[in-house]
């Protein structure tokens, strides 16, 4: 579920709906389902975002701090 918590980040980046925009990644129904189930990572403490280079780190950060406040 690492995935779709970091694509429901980026869709948060880049502006979205109300549906994306408005929720916690967390508690979007799909990821919070799978948490349910025990399935993937359960918060985004459990997920490490890595940049290929040094032009990609301040994406890299922009994405983990939305991750980290949801």
């Amino acid at each position: 579920m690492a995935i779709d918590a970091v694509g429901v980040a980026v869709l948060k980046l880049l502006g979205s709906n109300d549906q994306i925009m408005k929720q916690q990644i967390f508690k979007q129904e799909q990821i919070a389902r799978a948490v349910e189930l025990g399935l993937g990572a359960s918060s985004p403490a459990e997920i490490q975002l890595f940049p290929i280079d040094d032009q990609s780190l301040d994406y890299c950060n922009c994405v983990t701090e939305i991750l980290e406040n949801g």
